[in-house]
Formats: C-alpha cells, sequence, structure tokens
C-alpha cells in the first residue's frame, strides 16, 4: 500500500493513488499542520491556535478530538499518535511532497555548483512538477496556518530562480525571455527574476529590451518601496552597456535542446495530481525503466502519458519520442514502428538492431501508445532495455506487459463527488471539473451552481468517473440540458455517441471502446464477461466462480488483466468488480448469448443461501462484525437478487430472501429500504400460499413499526396471526403476539401490551424457545418502566440480560442492556446506568446497531447535560438525531424527548453556538460521537 500525502496544492492524501476524503476545513487544517511539523509532536494548544488563532470558541478542544477521531478515521488509527496532550503524525519522508520537493531542490543545487547544468534542469523541474496549485489553496486564508503557505512559496520561488540558472547555464535564453515577463509581474520585487530576464533578453540579442527591463525594475523599487535596485542589478546595467563578454551568449549545445516529439493535446488535463506525481516518483526517485500505465478502456491513459512525458522531458538528454502503435496489430512489426518513429531510414542489419543500437548511448524516454494488442511482443521490449541502459520506456496498455522491468501504474477513474457534497466539493471533483470544462465548450452558456450541482455530480458518478464517457456526455448538451442528460444516461451505451471526428474510432463511442476490448478476448473470457455482469457492485472470487461455473476460474485473470474487471479491496477475501459502464456492456453480452435468466437464477440462489447462513448465525447467537460485514459487502447482490426475483416472479425465492434479510436491515439500519421490499414482498403475496404470505408479512412488521406506521405494523401482524393460527404453527404465533404488544406499548396501551407479552412469553417458554423469551421479557421490562413498576421492571431486564449473556445473543443484549439502563437511572442508580450504556454501546458499535446507538447517544446526551457539559450534550444529540433521520426511525416518544433536550440545549447555549457545535458533529461522523460517548461514561 502506497501513501501519498501534499500540501504542495490542495492539501491532499492519496492511498494507492486513491485520493481520500479529509472532512471539513478545520479538519483538513489540523492535518496540514500535522504535516508541516513533519512527524514531530504538536500540542494540542499549538493545533488550536493554528486552526482558529489566538480567540478560539470554548468548544475548541472538544472539537479538536472529534477532528483528530475523523482523520484517525480516514489514515488508520495508527498515523496520529497520542503524546501526553500532544499529537504527532507518523510520516515517512518520501510521502509528503514537501519532503521530496526539498530532495530534489537539494539535488539540483548540488548539481549547478558541480556545473552539471542538465541535471541541475531536470531535478529543479521535477520538484517543480510536485506541485498542483498554490500551498494549501484550499484552506481558507483567514486560517492562522494557511499563512505558513507563504514559506512554502518561497521554497517554489527558489527553485524556478535555481532552475532558471541552469537553463541560462545551458542556453536556454530564447525560451527564458518568453517565460520571465509573467514570473516578473507576479513577484515584482524579486532582484534575482528580474536579473535573469534582464540577462536571457541579452543573449537573444535583445540590448534594447534589455536595459528597458533594468530601467521598469528600477522604477518599481524606487516609486514602491523608495530604495534603490541592489548592486548586482546595478552592475548588471553595467556590464551591458560595456557588452561584457561573460555576459556574451552561450551557444547551447546539442544536449541542451533535446528534440522531444510528443503530440500536441487538444484539450489540458484535469486532474490527475496523484498520477502525475506517483510517476514522476518512479522515474526520477526510483529510477524506474519501464512504467506501464493500465487501466479500461476510456480512462485516459494516453493523455496522462502525454502530461507525464512533457514533465519529465528535461532529464533526458536525448528528448522523447512517442510511437502511437494503435494501428499496429503485428507484434513482429514492433520494431520497424520504433525505427520509423526515430527517424532510422535504412537499417540493413534489420530494424530490431538498428533501433537497440540508436538507443544504446542515449538518455531517451520512448513512450509506447496503446501496446495491450501486441503483447506478445513483451519480450522485445525487455530486450530493448537490456541493450540499452539510458533508455525509460512510459507505456499504456489495457494489461501489463509482464516483464522483469515493468513497474504497473493502474489509472482509476476520476474522483467523484460524494452524494451529500457541498457545491464547493462537487466543483472541486475531478469528474466534475472535466465535465464542466467540456459542457462549457459545448454550451458557452454553462455555468455549475447549486441547483446543478447535484445532476452533474450524478451524471459524473452514474460515469463511474471514466474521462471518456464524461467528455461524451457533455458533448450531448449542445442537443440537451444537463436534467435530460441524467435521464438519458440510463442507457449509457447508446447515449454516450458521437464524439469528436478527430478521436480514433475506437473512441468516438463507449460502446466502440468496450468493443476493442472485448473482441481482444477469447470464447472462455469473454463468457465469463457476460456472466459476471450479473454481480452488482463487486463478489468474492468464490462467489463468481459458483455462479459463472468453474470453468470461469482461470479467465477471470485474464480480465483482470485486460483492466476489464478490477480487484478491490475486500478486506481477508478477494474480490473483483466492473465499472458500472462496463457491467451494462457485460449484460448487453449475456443478453445477446441468450443467457441471462440462468445467470440471474444461479446468481439469486448464490446470495439466498448466504442471506439463510446469515440469519442462522444470527439466530445462534454466533453473529460477529464479521457476519454484518459479508452482508454489508454484497448487499448491493442481495438487492439484485430480490429485484430479479420480484420482477421474475420466484415469490419462494422472493419471500425467503427478505425474511434472511430482516435481522440485518434492522440492525444496519436499512428501515425505508426493508419496507419498501417487504411491502412489495406482501403485494405480490396477495391470494397466494398461505405460509409465503404469513412470513412476508410477520417479518415485514417491524419496518413499518419502526417508522411509526402502527396501523399497518398492526394490520400485518394480526394477518400474520391468522394464517399462522390457520397452519398450526405455535411458535410464529407466540411470535406475532409479542409483535402486537409492541405495537400496543408504541400507541400508549400499556396493559393490552403486558397482556399481549405475557402471553407470548408464555408460549415460547413451552417451546422452549429461549432466545424469544428474552426478547418479550425485555419488552416487558420496558412496559414496566412505563408504568412506574421498578421492581418488575428491573426483574424483567434482568432476567432477559441473563438468558441473552448465556446465550452470547450480543444483538439483543445490547438493547437490554440499554433497557436496564435506563431503569437504573430513573431509579438514582446512575454508576450502574453508565457500566451498562458503555457495554452496550461497545456491543452496539462492534455489530453496527444503527438505531440502538442513536437512542444511547441521546441518553448519554441528557445524562451530560445535567453534568454541565452543553456542548457535549449537544454534540450527542445532534448525532442521534441525524442516525435517526437518516435510518428512518420515527417513534413518537422518542422524538418528544429528543424535541425537549433540543429545547434545553439551545436554552443554555444560544442558537448560532448550539448549530455551531451541531455542524461540528455532522463533520465528525457517527464513529466519532460513540468515541466521545464512550469518554462521557467513563
Amino acid at each position: 500500500m502506497t501513501w501519498r500525502f501534499s500540501i504542495l496544492g490542495p492539501l491532499a492524501v492519496f492511498e494507492d493513488q486513491r485520493s481520500l476524503p479529509l472532512g471539513a476545513p478545520k479538519q483538513r487544517a489540523v492535518l496540514a499542520t500535522l504535516l508541516l511539523e513533519r512527524g514531530r509532536a504538536v500540542s494540542r494548544d499549538a493545533l488550536i491556535d493554528a486552526v482558529w488563532g489566538q480567540s478560539p470558541p470554548a468548544s475548541a478542544a472538544g472539537a479538536l478530538q472529534v477532528y483528530v477521531h475523523g482523520l484517525r478515521q480516514v489514515l488508520g488509527p495508527q498515523r496520529i499518535e497520542t503524546l501526553g496532550t500532544s499529537y504527532r503524525l507518523a510520516l515517512d519522508e518520501d510521502e509528503l511532497d514537501a519532503a521530496r520537493f526539498d530532495t530534489l531542490l537539494e539535488q539540483a543545487r548540488r548539481a549547478l555548483a558541480a556545473h552539471d547544468a542538465l541535471a541541475a534542469t531536470r531535478d529543479a523541474s521535477t520538484a517543480l512538477g510536485l506541485w498542483r496549485g498554490p500551498a494549501l489553496a484550499d484552506l481558507p486564508r483567514d486560517m492562522p496556518v494557511a499563512a505558513l503557505a507563504a514559506t512554502l512559496e518561497e521554497r517554489r520561488l527558489e527553485a524556478i530562480e535555481l532552475r532558471n540558472d541552469a537553463e541560462l547555464a545551458l542556453g536556454r535564453h530564447d525560451g527564458l525571455a518568453a517565460e520571465l515577463p509573467a514570473l516578473v509581474a507576479a513577484h515584482p520585487f524579486r532582484e534575482r527574476l528580474r536579473e535573469q530576464q534582464i540577462v536571457a533578453l541579452y543573449r537573444s540579442g535583445r540590448q534594447d529590451e534589455a536595459l528597458a527591463a533594468y530601467r521598469a525594475a528600477r522604477r518599481v523599487f524606487v516609486e514602491e518601496l523608495g530604495i534603490e535596485p541592489g548592486p548586482r542589478l546595478r552592475e548588471l546595467e553595467a556590464a551591458i552597456l560595456r557588452q561584457d563578454a561573460e555576459l556574451a551568449p552561450r551557444p547551447a549545445s546539442a544536449d541542451a535542446a533535446p528534440p522531444i516529439a510528443l503530440p500536441a493535446p487538444p484539450t489540458p488535463l484535469i486532474g490527475r495530481d496523484a498520477e502525475l506525481t506517483e510517476a514522476e516518483t518512479l522515474f526520477a526517485g526510483e529510477q524506474a525503466r519501464l512504467v506501464t500505465l493500465t487501466g479500461p478502456g476510456g480512462v485516459g491513459k494516453t493523455r496522462l502519458a502525454m502530461a507525464i512525458a512533457e514533465r519529465i522531458a528535461p532529464g533526458f538528454a536525448d528528448g522523447v519520442v512517442w510511437v502511437d502503435l494503435a494501428p499496429v496489430r503485428d507484434p513482429a512489426l514492433l520494431a520497424q514502428t520504433l525505427a520509423d518513429a526515430l527517424g532510422l531510414d535504412e537499417h540493413p542489419q534489420g530494424a530490431r538492431e538498428a533501433v537497440a543500437a540508436h538507443l544504446s548511448a542515449r538518455s531517451m524516454l520512448v513512450v509506447l501508445d496503446n501496446f495491450e494488442q501486441l503483447s506478445a511482443a513483451a519480450a522485445d521490449v525487455a530486450a530493448l532495455l537490456t541493450a540499452a541502459r539510458g533508455l525509460r520506456l512510459l507505456v499504456t496498455s489495457r494489461s501489463a506487459l509482464g516483464v522483469r522491468a515493468e513497474n504497473e501504474l493502474l489509472i482509476p477513474p476520476l474522483a467523484l463527488p460524494a452524494v451529500t457534497d457541498s457545491l464547493e466539493r462537487v466543483a472541486a471533483s475531478e469528474a466534475v471539473r472535466l465535465f464542466v470544462a467540456r459542457a462549457r465548450a459545448a454550451d458557452r452558456g454553462f455555468a455549475l451552481d447549486a441547483e446543478l450541482a447535484p445532476v452533474v455530480a450524478g451524471i459524473c458518478r452514474r460515469l463511474d468517473g471514466l474521462p471518456l464517457a464524461i467528455e461524451l456526455a457533455a458533448a450531448r448538451l449542445r442537443g440537451i440540458g444537463p436534467r435530460e442528460l441524467g435521464g438519458a444516461l440510463e442507457s449509457r451505451l447508446a447515449t454516450l455517441i458521437g464524439g469528436p471526428v478527430d478521436l480514433p474510432s475506437r473512441q468516438r463511442t463507449l460502446r466502440a471502446t468496450l468493443d476493442w476490448s472485448h473482441d481482444a478476448l477469447t470464447e472462455p473470457e469473454r463468457r465469463a464477461f457476460a456472466w459476471l455482469g450479473v454481480f452488482a457492485g463487486s463478489g468474492s472470487r468464490d462467489a463468481i466462480v459458483a455462479v459463472c461455473g468453474p470453468e470461469s476460474r482461470e479467465p477471470l485473470g485474464a480480465l483482470v488483466a485486460a483492466s476489464l474487471v478490477r480487484r478491490l479491496d475486500g478486506g481477508a477475501e478477494e474480490r473483483l468488480g466492473m465499472l458500472e459502464t462496463i457491467r451494462e456492456y457485460a449484460l448487453e453480452r449475456l443478453g445477446a448469448r441468450g443467457e441471462t435468466d440462468e445467470a440471474r437464477e444461479r446468481h439469486a440462489r448464490q446470495f439466498l443461501a448466504l442471506a439463510e447462513h446469515g440469519r442462522d448465525m444470527i439466530l445462534t447467537g454466533r453473529a460477529g462484525q464479521e457476519i454484518y460485514a459479508a452482508l454489508d459487502r454484497d448487499h448491493d447482490n442481495l438487492r439484485a437478487a430480490l429485484d430479479w426475483a420480484a420482477d421474475a416472479g420466484a415469490l419462494e425465492l422472493e419471500v425467503r430472501l427478505a425474511c434472511a434479510l430482516r435481522q440485518f436491515w434492522l440492525v444496519r439500519g436499512h428501515i425505508a429500504e426493508g419496507r419498501r421490499f417487504f411491502e412489495r414482498a406482501v403485494e405480490n403475496t396477495e391470494g397466494r400460499e398461505r405460509r409465503l404470505r404469513a412470513e412476508a408479512l410477520m417479518h415485514g412488521g417491524p419496518f413499518a413499526h419502526r417508522q411509526g406506521a402502527l396501523d399497518q405494523a398492526r394490520a400485518w401482524w394480526e394477518e400474520a396471526l391468522t394464517l399462522l393460527r390457520e397452519l398450526g404453527d405455535d411458535a410464529g404465533v407466540a411470535r406475532c403476539a409479542g409483535e402486537l404488544g409492541a405495537v400496543a406499548y408504541s400507541a400508549g396501551d400499556l396493559e393490552r401490551a403486558a397482556a399481549a407479552s405475557n402471553e407470548s412469553a408464555a408460549a415460547f417458554a413451552a417451546l422452549g424457545d429461549d432466545m424469544r423469551v428474552a426478547i418479550v421479557e425485555a419488552n416487558l421490562g420496558e412496559i414496566e418502566l412505563a408504568r412506574g413498576n421498578l421492581d418488575a421492571a428491573t426483574r424483567h431486564c434482568e432476567q432477559a440480560v441473563a438468558i441473552q449473556r448465556s446465550l452470547e445473543d450480543h444483538d439483543q443484549l445490547a438493547t437490554t442492556l440499554h433497557g436496564l439502563a435506563r431503569v437504573r437511572v430513573r431509579a438514582g442508580r446512575d454508576a450502574e446506568a453508565r457500566e451498562l450504556m458503555r457495554e452496550s454501546l461497545q456491543l452496539a458499535g462492534e455489530i453496527g446497531y444503527r438505531e440502538v446507538i442513536a437512542e444511547l447517544l441521546a441518553d448519554v446526551a441528557r445524562l451530560a447535560l445535567a453534568e454541565g457539559r452543553p456542548d457535549r450534550a449537544a454534540m450527542l444529540a445532534a448525532a442521534a438525531r441525524a442516525t435517526r433521520l437518516e435510518i428512518g426511525v420515527r417513534l413518537g416518544d422518542e422524538h418528544a424527548e429528543a424535541a425537549e433536550l433540543h429545547r434545553q440545549l439551545r436554552e443554555q447555549l444560544g442558537a448560532e453556538a448550539l448549530a455551531a457545535i451541531e455542524r461540528q458533529a455532522g463533520e465528525g461522523g457517527l464513529g466519532a460521537a460513540v468515541q466521545e460517548a464512550l469518554r462521557a461514561l467513563e
């Protein structure tokens, strides 16, 4: 795993080339301060000063903890160490771009001092290439830490001046004379830049302009600073007037101006900062000889290769050559194509030998674009590297070459905005920046505003961040508006057509680009590719082989190598997935093969087995975090299986799958979604087999109940009760009785609630179902608490806790411990209540039981308010409210309690301060709130 931290531009962190979300400005400011210290410890007071200045708010210390926790969630808990009252960011020197910049700049200084101007130019240019814009450009300018960017900017100017000196030493004065006016205008008081401008003009034969540049410099210094220019500038004027021989133009050697034969890119490169930096580091710092840019068609490998080659070109004394291999199909023609690109007209000894001889004594970069159809020539490439020590190769291909010297750089799609991002964050994302640039080319009146931002973000997400797809989509704005375009993209392959005529034909439609890759596959690879289309998001290798058949195992590797399938991080298991645009194409191919129904049914049955295994583990109390995590990873596949079953009329499969997912949905907070799936299942079972309908009604009731739809929940459970009595299902009857007791409790009918729950508890006891007995006992504890019978409430809850501990039923134990804690609070036994809440919160946090977490956060908030910590209470209450809204829980008493708590907080803190704390809580996320609640319970 490779990490890159960047402060030479907008603050950024890249993990294996993936840009990580760094949170709100203040959280980014904390990270920037730690990075600027380069692994040294920073006190909490210093961090507060850097973020808030000399007048921090009272909540600054708590907010700092939230920001540090948020960064640990992104970077990993080991990255930020706590040392007493200080924090330290664990950092390797080569992980920070500013550290690499300093190293390269020092190398350039030493090279220039040793009169190696070419090496100085190369190192200084590489150092400057690490910059992605003004240092820390994304931090508000009024934030104290942002002021430290000036020090970094000074270092950049030093590098520019050093590079200019090296360029002058190489005789490249003509180019400098054209570049320096803009630099001088941006930094009018830097004497060294003015000296370099004057020298470049003089050596270019423009003596009058050189003297005019001196006079302009003197005027600026006298009129604006009230001082004369320094002695070096004054001596330079005198040297020009006497035409000093030391100022004479220095002839450029053949090495000083190497040929650079690169295609002129038709449009600017947008984004790709991380990939540019990674490639530069490989060539410069790690001395890589062969770097291969791999990735699916349309990801922008060719355009990125142009940018990389242009940026590193100064480091090659004999220049850069670009070789377009797209028209070449025969691997035997690689040598001749190279010879033509190098201008080797005659080579009687053979093209391969001529190319090797030509390159053997040269320092040159050769770019081989579109190598994928010449994979059989990879050995020839390796032989060429052996013959030419000064040769460096940059290759673009949809698959790696597989030779020893190769450094593969997988090019991902462009970074996408999150669904909830603000206008500023949407506008800053790479994918949206590309869309906006191309949209303006198609429609000069196009402007991204708050109303269009979610539309454009949705388009880019639907296109997977693929540059080619985004460019084709933006071009459609000549005829339709953004909203219409978003709707049309339901069929990406039919919409994304009509690319510019100067593109290769294979890139004028997205389908043509994918055809180019698909046509190169063998028949077993084509079948595996088509069948993989039924997997939504991704799938484990074992699941894929189970669905696609054992014959797919070997072709999967070829599909990964061809960049049609991606390896994804699945923790302990290997997972494979497709971009959605590629998946749509795969499904088209599956349909053309006439195998869609077979593939989808096998997929649905595979994930039914996964869901029922997870349910069995949960029901036996053996479900830990790993079971829920496994269901999380395949939630998209489970949804797809449910949708297919419903559409195909596979009623038994649909009901079994929904029922198997019931507890997973409840724990993970998919309340609204679970309700939709069960409402469809209930509708589909109308008038059908009684067993299936009873199961759908019984298992679907909790979702309506938790959303406050008490009438619907009651009607479903009453109908299920009738059906289950007819079927003689005593366990189902007991379960529905208990659920009806829960509805009565929510409706405020405590007598009916108690009667139904006691009936249910007796029935489960007779059946020997201790797990269900414990659930109903916990419910009876809640009922007795509401009645004010604390002894009875204690007895029921303690009995439930004892059973659940013996069964190791952690899901239900988390809920019951919280209920017992509420009883302890009512009894005035706060110390015991806090310990129970702490255990409950730890259990709920381990399995991600979001509803229970939200309830606990609200209760801990009330404790914090009673202890005189309204700031902590406000943070926890905000997190509880946000979580309830997100999962769709709507129960009357809890909302009334939350409203009263919010009123008290507003009264104590004031509306403005309360709003500020709530914003900070939103930035920190649920994990930060859980940690804060655990600290409050210590």
